[in-house]
C-alpha cells in the first residue's frame, strides 16, 4: 500500500484509489489518477488527501483492513484485463462483489472504472456484461445524455479513450434505474450513475484518465503478445488514433505477421512505433472529477450538519 500520494493541508476529503490493475500498469495508473485529482482539487478549490491500495489476490484482507481503518469519503476503483467469459469466474469477482457492498454502506460516492464498473453493475442488478466481436479501442466522440451536475462545465461533445472487450448495454441500464451521463452510437453508454444506499455510484466504461500514450502502449503490448504466441489474434489498430501514414505502415506489417508469425518482426514494428507521433486527446476529465469532488464535499457538509437520527432515517428511506 502506498499512502498519501497527494497530501494537501487542512484535509477536507479523503479519497482512496483501489488499484486492481496488473503489476505492469499499476504505477502508470497511480500517476494518472494522482495528477488528475490534483488538477481536479485545484479546479474545485477543495483540499483532499489521496491514498492508494494496490490490491491483488493476496491482499484482500489487508485492503479491507486499510479501508475500515481510514474510512475514506469516497473511492475510485480500477478494473483489470478480463480473463474469463463470465464475471463470476473472474479472479477479482469475489473481492469486487464485497467491495461494492462495502462502498454502498461506507462512502459518499464511488467511481467504478471499466471492468470494476461491469462487476458493480452485475453485483447490484445482475446486468451481465456482453463480449463484443472486436475489442473497442480508440478515441471516440461522446455527448451528454442528461443534465447532471457531474457534467457542469462540459462542452456539448467531447472525446474519450475506450479500451475494452465488454460492454453493459444502455437499455438494460436504464431499465434498472441508472441515469446515463454520456453516450455515442459507437461506444454505447460511456458513463452513468445510480444512487446505491447512501452512496452515489459513478460508472465509467471509458478512460478519461488515460495519458496520450496509453492506447499506444496497450496496442504495442498486444502486438507483442501475438508475435510471441501469447495471443491467437492480431490486435486491431486503435480507432481515430494513429496518423494515416503510421496506420498504413502498421497495416502492412500486420499482413506480413499474419502470413508468417515471428518475434523477429518486433524490430520492424517497434521502428514504426518509435517514429509514430502520439496524438493528444483533450478530455474533460479534470472537470468531471472537480464536479465529483464538489458534490462529495456538499454531501459531506450536509450530513455533518444533520442530526444522526435524521441521517439514519434518510438512509433507511433510500
Amino acid at each position: 500500500m502506498s499512502e498519501e500520494l497527494l497530501s494537501i493541508d487542512a484535509t477536507e476529503l479523503l479519497i482512496g484509489l483501489v488499484n486492481n490493475m496488473p503489476p505492469a500498469a499499476k504505477k502508470a495508473t497511480e500517476e494518472q489518477f494522482t495528477e488528475l485529482l490534483a488538477s481536479a482539487a485545484e479546479a474545485s478549490g477543495l483540499n483532499i488527501k489521496f491514498f492508494v491500495v494496490e490490491n491483488d489476490a493476496d491482499q484482500v484482507d489487508e485492503t479491507f483492513r486499510v479501508l475500515q481503518e481510514l474510512q475514506p469519503d469516497a473511492l475510485i476503483v480500477t478494473g483489470d484485463e478480463p480473463r474469463r467469459k463470465a464475471m463470476v469466474e473472474e479472479p477479482l469477482w469475489p473481492f469486487l462483489a464485497v467491495l461494492t457492498d462495502w462502498a454502498a454502506e461506507n462512502t459518499l460516492g464511488t467511481v467504478w472504472s471499466c471492468m470494476a464498473a461491469h462487476a458493480a453493475v452485475f453485483r447490484l442488478d445482475a446486468i451481465a456484461r456482453e463480449r463484443k466481436p472486436q475489442k473497442l479501442s480508440g478515441i471516440y466522440e461522446c455527448e451528454a445524455a442528461s443534465d447532471h451536475p457531474l457534467l457542469q462545465g462540459f462542452p456539448r461533445r467531447w472525446r474519450v479513450p475506450h479500451s475494452r472487450h465488454n460492454a453493459v448495454e444502455e437499455r438494460a441500464l436504464e431499465a434498472a434505474g441508472y441515469q446515463i451521463l454520456a453516450h455515442s452510437p459507437r461506444v454505447g453508454a460511456d458513463s452513468f450513475v445510480k444512487q446505491v444506499g447512501g452512496s452515489q455510484f459513478v460508472f465509467l466504461q471509458g478512460h478519461m484518465e488515460y495519458a496520450p500514450d496509453s492506447l499506444f502502449r496497450e496496442y504495442r503490448r498486444d502486438v507483442r503478445r501475438y508475435l510471441t504466441g501469447e495471443s491467437a489474434t492480431y490486435p486491431e489498430l486503435p480507432e481515430n488514433y494513429f496518423a494515416p501514414k503510421t496506420a498504413r505502415e502498421l497495416a502492412k506489417l500486420r499482413a506480413k505477421a499474419e502470413r508468417s508469425r515471428s518475434p523477429r518482426l518486433l524490430a520492424a514494428i517497434y521502428a514504426v512505433f518509435a517514429a509514430a507521433k502520439i496524438p493528444a486527446c483533450e478530455t474533460p476529465a479534470a472537470q468531471l472529477y472537480a464536479n465529483w469532488l464538489g458534490l462529495l464535499a456538499t454531501e459531506k457538509a450536509r450530513r455533518e450538519a444533520s442530526p444522526p437520527l435524521a441521517l439514519e432515517a434518510q438512509r433507511g428511506a433510500a
